[in-house]
């Protein structure tokens, strides 16, 4: 009678048992000091005194713990104060012992370096949580100006402390361990000195979104023959993710990648990707390598065992990827499904063309919808190349120096063109500080700006400006540009300028120059749905108002600010007053009073 129930308790047991046994997942950054519950200084994840005190998280770091009861740390680091000392870290960690465990807690733990008001039974803190590895060893391998280096890493001093406030700078989920350094390499021509005892403390939160960018070849590693994110033979081989994508590993083990590719060579080429990935199996699990992988590109001699530093047993993969491209700018109307051919490795150097953290997949493409302006044919499968940071890593963009000298007025709706390269991904344009970010010609009175193509950006900068020379400059999501000086200039006339369409209910900015007057001055500003002029003879001359029939002069006159030599007004018109208005102001330069006044030039509105 009991059989039934006592197979669900057993199958209960064994679905118990089975979630038990299954990897757990945790993104890495260093520790941040939460003041309230530390005195202890945070925002380091690596220090190793004779080499360098502040690495922090550059990209891909991933905390595993394996049912084995084994945990491995990954990703790669680089220095706060030398940009490009960096290094691939891989550390494993073993014997662990947990509360409950024979031995528990090991000689010498905790290490509860806390304010006292942190733990329990005062604060949220519970020591006796807390896991041990009693075990621990590791490399770092050096990339960038530390290329060659190979440091050991051994576990010194008490265990690895592992768990809520483990890390001692905060109450969040976290790790701390020490470890003594053994050089097994040098960094060729520069050799390290006398090395301390590595201290490594890091945050373990659930995930931590990455900027994904093309990798740009390193040509003494890799064969590939230029820089890309996407190959999809048959229509292009040169796609980039233009802005940067995102590539997220999530604590269920599952990751995604989305983003929009691109081709520098024609912008609206664009197709928007969505990739889900899974089956993750990370080294130490059963099956690590998966069946054809690793896939291997770059140059033998990049790899270990050609005597090179970069080590593939330190990827993980996932051995089910799937999702779409679909089509942007004159790919519209397209959509492609993905479905993985292999397994897609992600690891230091595993994008085939340099030695950051990024991923490489191959996959087979089928055609759902052909674009609606063209028809494209696929030849093979799609290859993506991917560089994962916590900061988009770009190529640098650079201006030109124009032939011509760039100037413009400082009140005007021109703009100039800008020359240079690697400008695709410009989140601003720096006129001096003020940063030009807008992509919306409406937004004339704030400064706009329009990547035309990777080498051409149109810039408006914001008008009203004191005249002088300004450092123009590039900036995207990770660097700045050289500069070059942009001339503004009062205009020589007088000039009145606004928004070339207002929408209902936006605020209309209509900004008026007084030309070449010094001295103090004065204008009065008018509208008309007309364009048939109004003259008063001898005194104004107004190309708009229809013989004052449809002229309506604002109250009151507006002084202009003597170092800019502008005024303006501020609108918001009621519906019905359009479709369109035509604006004129009329100028008086109260140090030299001459007849006939003044005018500016029409400026006309659409609404």
């Amino acid at each position: 009678m009991n059989t039934p129930l006592l197979s669900s308790f057993a199958l209960l047991a064994l679905a118990s048992a089975t979630v038990a046994q299954q990897p757990s997942y945790n993104a890495v950054q260093q520790a941040v000091q939460d003041q309230a519950v530390s005195t202890l200084p945070g925002g380091v994840m690596l220090s190793i005194p004779g080499v360098g005190t502040d690495f922090v998280i550059a990209g891909g770091g991933q905390f595993v713990k394996l049912p084995n009861g084994t945990a491995r740390l990954t990703g790669r680091v680089f220095s706060e104060s030398v940009l490009y000392n960096a290094f691939l870290v891989d550390i494993l960690f073993q014997n662990r012992i947990a509360p409950n465990d024979p031995g528990y807690p090991p000689v010498g733990t905790p290490d509860l370096q806390l304010l006292p008001t942190a733990y329990t039974p005062s604060g949220s803190i519970d020591p006796s949580t807390f896991v041990y590895y009693t075990a621990a060893s590791g490399t770092l391998t050096g990339v960038r100006n530390l290329d060659g280096a190979v440091l050991s890493l051994q576990l010194t001093g008490t265990p690895a402390q592992y768990g809520i406030g483990a890390n001692n700078r905060n109450a969040l989920l976290g790790l701390e361990a020490s470890f003594q350094v053994t050089v097994v390499q040098q960094v060729p021509g520069n050799p390290f000195g006398v090395i301390g005892t590595a201290a490594l403390l890091v945050d373990l939160p659930t995930h931590r979104p990455d900027d994904a960018t093309h990798p740009q070849v390193d040509p003494t590693r890799s064969t590939l023959p230029f820089d890309r994110a996407m190959m999809l033979p048959g229509v292009a081989d040169d796609y980039v993710f233009v802005p940067a994508g995102e590539f997220t590993e999530y604590d269920d083990g599952h990751a995604a990648l989305t983003g929009t590719f691109a081709r520098l060579t024609q912008l609206d080429d664009q197709w928007v990707v969505s990739l889900n990935l899974t089956g993750r199996i990370d080294p130490g699990e059963v099956g690590h390598p998966p069946a054809g992988s690793p896939v291997l590109q770059m140059l033998p001699s990049a790899y270990v065992g050609n005597g090179g530093t970069i080590d593939p047993s330190h990827w993980r993969y996932y051995q089910i990827a799937t999702g779409t491209l679909v089509g942007q700018g004159i790919n519209a109307g397209g959509s492609l499904t993905l479905t993985n051919n292999g397994a897609v490795q992600v690891g230091g150097a595993a994008n085939q063309a340099n030695t950051y953290f990024g991923y490489y997949g191959v996959f087979t493409t089928a055609i759902v919808t052909q674009p609606t302006g063209r028809t494209i044919g696929l030849t093979g499968d799609t290859q993506m190349f991917g560089l994962a940071a916590v900061f988009p890593v770009l190529p640098f963009p650079t201006l030109n120096t124009p032939a011509v000298p760039y100037a413009l007025p400082t009140l005007t709706d021109q703009g100039i063109v800008i020359e240079g390269d690697n400008l695709a991904w410009t989140e601003y344009v720096g006129v001096e500080w003020d940063l030009v970010g807008q992509r919306d010609p409406s937004r004339w009175f704030t400064g706009y700006m329009l990547i035309l193509d990777n080498q051409h950006i149109e810039l408006h900068p914001r008008p009203g400006a004191v005249p002088g020379t300004y450092n123009l400059s590039i900036f995207n999501p990770a660097v700045r540009s050289n500069q070059q000086p942009l001339q503004l200039d009062a205009p020589t006339t007088p000039k009145l300028y606004s928004e070339a369409a207002v929408a209902s209910g936006f605020t209309q900015h209509i900004l008026v120059h007084s030309g070449t007057v010094t001295g103090p001055a004065l204008s009065a500003i008018a509208l008309s749905s007309s364009l048939v002029p109004t003259i008063y003879p001898g005194i104004v001359s107004l190309g708009i108002g229809d013989n004052n029939q449809s002229l309506l002069v604002f109250p009151g006159s507006y002084g202009h600010d003597p170092v800019t030599g502008i005024t303006g007004v501020d609108l918001v018109l009621p519906p019905g007053m359009g479709p369109t208005l035509h604006f004129q102001a009329v100028t008086l330069d109260l140090g030299n009073f001459v007849l006939p006044l003044p005018v500016t030039n029409v400026w006309s509105v659409a609404y």
